[in-house]
């Protein structure tokens, strides 16, 4: 701290005579007596650490205004002098202790501490930096100084502490109808007025908001908002309700507000109706009721006989008169109405209508009856109305209902009982099944099929067209056809043919059991006749619709198909745990006249037995053969062959097969 040690010594002697003589020191003379000084190598030097630590006052995860700072400082005197008068100073704080004195190496972490309060402007910066200065007086009086660092006694990098930003924007739009005719509801060309509320609901300042918004201009220049600050009048908009508004009975859409942070970030929100928190569009329904205007057309055809020989009754060249009632279903002008109609040319036309009008007098139609239709019993037939709407050019149609324009029945003309008998209408289909043993082996597999042969008669007097056949029978392929014409007692057994492939659930029953169904037209596509289907091999004949025809369904056996209870397993492992200890055949016991021999792979008999019994005369897996060496009569594991040979024993039942032949797998 002096900078020098100084100091002298003293030399002594004794005479001869006993006196004594002695000097004081000298740095560098005999003749002179100054102080020897030593000087010292002083290095003065300080350092300062600043640790910003942010406080969350209110535990929400992230900075607010008046939200503090604590600040710690750690200062060391990195010199060899004792440095007195150490002081700290910040342009940003206020430093809170001292002044200290410290020896050589010596560091301080408790005196010094200062608190800093944030403010907006930190939180849109994301931080808070600043430097702090340490000061000390060395023994010579002279000043030592160091700017604070972060984390290091070597470095003078500033203290930053981040703060949390966390920008949002939140919309309401709201609407208010404004009302021109004061009817309490929404007509076409009224307006909706809408108004705008938003909301800084972040903690940094946002600039530049604005709001657009797909169904209307927004009127408002763009503004800015410190956290938690609302705006409710910059912004409104106003909209003019349309046809299709009124049509709809509601308007519906959502805005979108979008602002800028303080790092140029983008923060957007779709407008709510009520709330901040979500996120619903603003429907608007306080509609009035209106007329549907899509346009849309009805059609009545009414018959009336002209009985010019008054006898109550249509008969053969007389006329029927056919009259039209056109409607218009909409609100929307129709032009070009024009009615067109298979069974005859109709007068008149084309017209118009005005929205909701019918014309009852424009369209009219005569028919004369010929010789056919009282053959066939009745005259049946329909109109069809089309018109174009004046506004789009859209074309609507109806076809036409015999008394109402709600429906679409076809208009009858029926003859008199006294008539002669309307002709016989009906048909018949006979349906027959033949399994088909693809393979050959005789035995029926998954897959294999059944032809289906179908056979066609028009039972009746009448003409029939269109003749077509439907099979529920699940993967049934039906070919052949439509029959276009089937004149009467005439019949067609080639045209249509059947296939189907056989399932496991088939074979299991034995059998496959189905019915096909008949449908026939007359000459304008309506259906008159049908017939569900009969099997000519079974006798029963039982009539479903009392029309004279048997129709039972058609029984297709599949062959040779054993019952359910015969089964054979093919492997065995003799273990003694109960389980597959025997060649099991399931079901052997209903054929007791039987045969069983097992061969190895090389066509040696191991074992053989007559009777075979399940659980009593089986095999285990021990040769009973001669061929086998005298003492272990288990064979081995390995894969064997066995031959089941069932004989006839009368009026016994019998298997489909006198002989089954397989592996058998033995597993030890």
């Amino acid at each position: 701290d002096a900078g020098m040690v100084e100091n002298q010594a003293t030399a002594e002697g004794t005479t001869p005579n006993q006196s004594t003589v002695s000097d004081l020191s000298d740095d560098n003379s005999n003749v002179e007596d100054d102080v020897t000084i030593t000087e010292l190598c002083q290095s003065a030097s300080i350092a300062l650490i600043k640790v910003g630590t942010f406080n969350d006052e209110d535990q929400d995860g992230c900075s607010n205004v008046d939200e503090t700072i604590s600040y710690t400082f750690t200062v060391t005197n990195t010199g060899n002098v004792t440095l007195t008068d150490v002081t700290i100073t910040d342009p940003l704080v206020a430093v809170i202790g001292g002044p200290i004195t410290l020896a050589p190496g010596e560091t301080d972490v408790v005196t010094f501490t200062a608190t800093y309060t944030i403010t907006q402007a930190d939180i849109d910066a994301g931080m808070v930096e600043n430097q702090a200065t340490a000061e000390g007086t060395t023994p010579d009086q002279s000043t030592v100084s160091d700017l604070s660092d972060d984390n290091s006694n070597v470095e003078d990098d500033v203290t930053i502490t981040e703060l949390c930003q966390s920008a949002s924007i939140a919309l309401i739009k709201e609407v208010i109808l404004q009302d021109a005719d004061d009817n309490g509801c929404a007509d076409e060309g009224e307006i909706l007025f809408y108004t705008f509320k938003i909301k800084n609901v972040g903690n940094t300042v946002l600039t530049n908001i604005i709001i657009t918004d797909p169904l209307v201009t927004v009127n408002g220049s763009p503004i800015s908002l410190q956290p938690s600050e609302e705006d409710a009048t910059t912004f409104t908009a106003e909209y003019a309700i349309t046809e299709d508004d009124a049509n709809n009975g509601f308007v519906a859409n959502q805005a979108t507000v979008e602002g800028t942070t303080p790092l140029d970030n983008l923060v957007t929100d779709l407008s709510d109706n009520d709330s901040y928190l979500e996120d619903e569009p603003t429907i608007f329904t306080n509609f009035c009721p209106v007329i549907f205007n899509e346009p849309g057309i009805s059609l009545i055809k009414v018959a009336t006989i002209t009985d010019e020989n008054e006898n109550g009754c249509p008969d053969i060249g007389e006329t029927i008169l056919y009259t039209f009632q056109v409607q218009n279903d909409s609100n929307v002008e129709l032009i070009d109405i024009t009615i067109t109609d298979p069974l005859v040319e109709v007068n008149g036309g084309p017209i118009s209508l005005a929205g909701n009008a019918i014309d009852t007098d424009s369209f009219t139609a005569l028919y004369t009856i010929t010789e056919d239709d009282l053959f066939e019993g009745f005259i049946e037939n329909q109109a069809t109305v089309e018109g174009t709407d004046i506004d789009t050019g859209e074309v609507v149609s109806d076809l036409s209902d015999d008394d109402s324009f709600l429906e679409d029945d076809t208009t009858l003309v029926f003859f008199c009982p006294d008539d002669p008998a309307p002709p016989i209408i009906s048909i018949s289909l006979e349906k027959s099944g033949v399994f088909n043993d693809d393979n050959g082996d005789g035995i029926p597999q998954v897959g294999e099929t059944i032809s289906y042969a179908f056979n066609i008669t028009n039972t009746g007097e009448v003409i029939l067209y269109n003749i077509t056949i439907e099979d529920p029978l699940p993967g049934v392929v039906i070919e052949g056809g439509p029959i276009e014409v089937l004149l009467p007692l005439e019949t067609d057994d080639t045209t249509f043919t059947g296939t189907y492939a056989i399932t496991q659930e088939d074979i299991d029953n034995g059998e496959v059991i189905n019915q096909a169904v008949v449908i026939a037209e007359d000459g304008y596509g309506f259906e008159i006749a049908t017939d569900e289907s009969d099997d000519p091999n079974d006798p029963t004949d039982v009539d479903n619709n009392d029309d004279g025809e048997p129709d039972d369904p058609t029984v297709t056996v599949i062959p040779n198909v054993l019952g359910a209870s015969f089964e054979i397993f093919n492997g065995v492992t003799p273990n003694g745990d109960g389980f597959n200890d025997y060649f099991q055949i399931k079901g052997i016991g209903m054929y007791p006249n039987n045969n069983v021999k097992i061969y190895n792979r090389w066509g040696v008999l191991i074992w053989e037995t007559n009777g075979y019994d399940e659980g009593v005369n089986v095999f285990r897996g021990e040769s009973n053969a001669r061929a086998t060496v005298e003492g272990d009569r288990d064979v081995p594991t390995g894969t064997y062959f066995y031959v089941l040979t069932f004989l006839d024993e009368g009026n016994l039942p019998e298997p489909p097969k006198n002989n089954y032949t397989g592996y058998l797998y033995i597993n030890r």
